[in-house]
């Protein structure tokens, strides 16, 4: 993925200069470094970068007034940016949707962070064809036969307390690590709620939150009767620019819906899908019919089933990715895991579960 990827570092401090050279030309980036915004401007015109890394205060002029410079020439606004500033320095930040800047590295930072902030914004359309919805968890992707590809109509299903909005949020905060935009329509959290719960399995998306790469819209959708899955498509329609499109849950808005009302649902998330955008949406296994289900889950690109089964005198949840078209591996292996606080999903072998 970096083979070729240029990458323009403007900082004076040698220090923080020296700190991204290694990491990056490790990586195989093409890294060029100039100590000032002007330079700067000078060496985007030459080197033509796929990134520039700008620090927010340089000699001569601010790093954001350097990065709106850029946003605003047709040459080069479609370079990514990232800034670099200290905590001294966020309240002069421009943070959210409207900023010049896609993404911010606040000092003090090491190498890993350096990379993790870089790597998705140098990914070009191409390598995106082939991306996939992670969840973070290298174990856990694998035993979902690689990771499930973007674009993909998923359906996260299972029953009560089997762990579907865990599995949700877990996809959710891998998918922001790895660059995507999110939206979540949720009738289980309030914003806050969501928060916390997220932070309790050490998964935390209040940075994602500020920076506008997610947003959370609490529904209460079973007030409007048959109208709720018609009101809930048009609030998603409008949420397409982003690349993921999460619903936990929809069984609350589906009570009065007829079959074929629940079906037309999934047949219009299927058309935003084709847009580009990935729809994943969580139902209760109990609150739609089992012919639905059938062909709910043939309509889909992604099944994913969670059960909690007793296992001697321990309840274990499981998950079984029945169905993952476009799939790396092979799918359909049935797996167990806990729910670890601070840790979020973890497998657990069989072999252990029946010891």
């Amino acid at each position: 993925m970096a083979e070729g990827k240029k990458i323009l570092v403007i900082e004076n401090d040698v220090r923080v200069v020296n700190l991204m050279l290694y990491p990056l030309e490790s990586e195989g980036y093409k890294v060029t470094c100039v100590p000032d915004g002007p330079e700067g401007l000078v060496a985007v015109a030459r080197t033509k970068p796929d990134l520039v890394i700008t620090s927010f205060s340089l000699p001569s002029m601010k790093g954001s007034s350097l990065a709106r410079r850029l946003r605003k020439d047709p040459m080069t606004r479609h370079i990514r940016i990232i800034l670099i500033a200290d905590e001294s320095q966020l309240e002069e930040l421009e943070i959210g949707p409207g900023s010049a800047v896609d993404d911010f590295l606040i000092k003090p930072f090491g190498a890993q962070e350096l990379l993790t902030k870089v790597k998705p914004l140098v990914v070009s359309e191409e390598e995106m064809a082939g991306a996939i919805i992670t969840t973070g968890n290298a174990q856990l992707d694998d035993k979902l036969g690689g990771g499930i590809p973007l674009g993909s109509l998923t359906l996260i299903e299972g029953t009560s307390g089997a762990g579907k909005s865990v599995l949700a949020q877990q996809m959710m905060h891998g998918s922001l690590e790895s660059g995507y935009t999110l939206a979540l329509f949720t009738s289980e959290n309030t914003v806050k709620s969501l928060i916390k719960q997220m932070q309790s399995l050490g998964l935390d998306v209040t940075p994602y939150l500020i920076l506008g790469k997610f947003r959370i819209y609490p529904i209460e959708v079973s007030q409007l009767g048959r109208e709720a899955p018609h009101t809930l498509l048009q609030a998603m329609k409008n949420e397409t620019n982003r690349d993921m499109i999460f619903v936990d849950s929809l069984t609350s808005a589906i009570p009065s819906s007829s079959d074929k009302e629940v079906l037309g649902f999934f047949e219009e998330s299927k058309r935003i899908c084709a847009g580009g955008t990935t729809v994943i949406t969580v139902v209760h296994s109990h609150g739609l019919a089992r012919e639905l289900l059938t062909r709910i889950r043939s309509l889909c690109d992604a099944h994913l089933q969670l059960h909690t089964e007793e296992v001697g005198s321990r309840l274990v949840k499981t998950l079984e990715a029945t169905k993952v078209r476009g799939a790396d591996k092979t799918t359909g292996n049935i797996i167990s895991f806990e729910v670890e606080p601070g840790w979020g999903m973890k497998i657990i072998p069989i072999s252990k579960v029946r010891g």
